[in-house]
């Protein structure tokens, strides 16, 4: 073949790949263009055109601003086309334009168009429509700044773990834990209460065994050291049909519900305790006062006046949460049906000292049967009779002890019983039990002396 004929068949290839390119160039659905050195475009494809809304010989040698570019976008594109003809360096970004599509977002990548003698001789550049691509991103981020704003909102604690809880991070909601990111490898051990770590290590166990919901209440280390309660659930995620790649849960801090529950069953217990006591003493009451009663109606008054004591030292307990009892108020109530309107009958004094439950019972009934054996044999079945109540708080083998009199004065001569009744009997021996002292009944001639001895808890002050 001689050289005219090659020189042909390479100016057809040529014009061949001219048409080639020029067929790409118009078919595709990205914008493609070029400027020269002037800012003037010499190139845009069919899909720019139709963008712009205008025809070849309406865009071709004119720049940015003359095609209705806003200035601030005509511009920009100024500036970037400078910026590849100086650094020889491409230049990318994105940008909203107002075209026949309406607001549309594009991103650009512009480049240098390097000619034979190696200097930039035009700029091209290549525009895609992202529009969607960028409104979903944006609808993206928006939904994780809502998610990530709900998570540090909660008052739960927000955690993830890989699929054999190896790790764990904390990913927001409460700072129980003083922090969110990665916890230690060894969070079991480290974090979880050592009478709680065999059941969370369980409980995973079994959750990872089905595959399904992990579900456990257990202690937790906080920040300031202490425990927390919390109640901790996690769910599985995974791919649909296949294994389970990660677990999304909440821990909620449950310590003020778990000490309230805990409250609740001591507070059962308690009163559980107090009723079968209470059940006790109305037992021994009732057996007492009625056993080999002659008088029925006699009895049925003592039983019920004995109730009513026990009634009124309850009242005396509930005013104070059953926690404790003051001396002065047990005293109180139990001589008030006693004074008839003359409270110069009564001498009381003693510093101020509080007595459990228990004991303000049992304090509360012996001075109740001192009072009613009182006004029917002794000082205060008389005008002139009176009671001297006096106690004080003395230390005693270490520890402080309450020591109480009761003295009758100015009633009629006293002669000890034959017999010790049932009030006797409580005063001494039910009192002496309860008190966990020593109690002295002396039924001397001038007045009915008791002198009570009890050691207080650390629950007794004396003032």
């Amino acid at each position: 073949m001689d050289s005219a004929s090659m020189a042909g068949g390479a100016h057809a290839s040529a014009e061949q790949r001219l048409r080639l390119y020029e067929t790409l160039l118009q078919t595709t659905p990205d914008l493609v263009y070029m400027w020269d050195l002037q800012h003037r475009f010499t190139y845009a494809n069919a899909a720019l055109l139709a963008m712009w809304g205008k025809t070849w010989d309406e865009a071709i040698g004119r720049n940015c601003l003359e095609l209705g570019y806003e200035p601030w976008h005509a511009a920009m594109h100024d500036r970037e086309i400078e910026q590849v003809i100086a650094t020889r360096q491409p230049v990318r970004g994105d940008v909203p334009f107002n075209g026949t599509n309406g607001r549309r977002i594009y991103d650009y990548l512009l480049v240098p168009v390097i000619g034979p003698d190696g200097e930039v001789e035009a700029v091209a550049g290549t525009t895609r429509d992202v529009t969607e691509r960028k409104q979903h991103e944006e609808a993206r981020r928006r939904s994780e700044e809502r998610l990530a704003a709900m998570v540090d909102a909660t008052t739960d604690l927000v955690y993830r773990t890989n699929a054999d809880w190896s790790e764990v991070d904390i990913v927001g909601g409460s700072l129980l834990l003083g922090r969110h990111g990665s916890l230690t490898p060894a969070w079991l051990e480290v974090l979880v209460h050592p009478d709680d770590r065999d059941l969370v290590a369980d409980a995973i166990a079994r959750a990872r065994a089905s595959q399904s919901t992990f579900s456990a209440e257990h202690r937790i280390r906080n920040e300031a050291g202490g425990w927390s309660w919390i109640a901790s659930r996690a769910v599985p995620i995974r791919p649909i049909g296949g294994e389970v790649t990660e677990w999304f849960g909440a821990a909620t801090d449950i310590t003020a519900r778990r000490q309230h529950e805990e409250h609740q069953r001591l507070l059962l217990n308690e009163l559980n305790h107090r009723v079968k006591n209470t059940l006790a003493i109305v037992q021994s009451i009732a057996l007492q006062t009625l056993r080999r009663a002659d008088d029925i109606g006699l009895a049925c008054d003592r039983f019920e006046a004995r109730l009513h004591a026990l009634a009124q030292a309850h009242d005396v307990l509930t005013r104070q949460q059953w926690e404790h009892a003051p001396l002065h108020a047990i005293v109180r109530t139990a001589i008030a049906p006693c004074l008839q309107g003359d409270e110069q009958r009564f001498d009381i004094d003693g510093p101020p000292m509080e007595l459990e439950p228990q004991r303000a019972l049992a304090l509360s009934m012996a001075l109740h049967e001192l009072c009613t054996n009182a006004m029917k044999y002794g000082a205060l079945s008389v005008a002139q009779g009176r009671v001297r109540i006096h106690w004080t708080s003395e230390p005693q083998q270490g520890r402080r002890s309450l020591v109480l009199h009761w003295q009758e004065l100015d009633g009629p001569p006293v002669v000890a019983p034959a017999h010790r009744g049932y009030g006797s009997r409580l005063i001494e021996r039910g009192l002496r039990h309860d008190l966990g002292g020593d109690v002295v009944l002396d039924f001397q001639p001038a007045g009915v002396h008791c002198r009570i001895t009890a050691p207080m808890p650390d629950l007794g002050v004396a003032a």
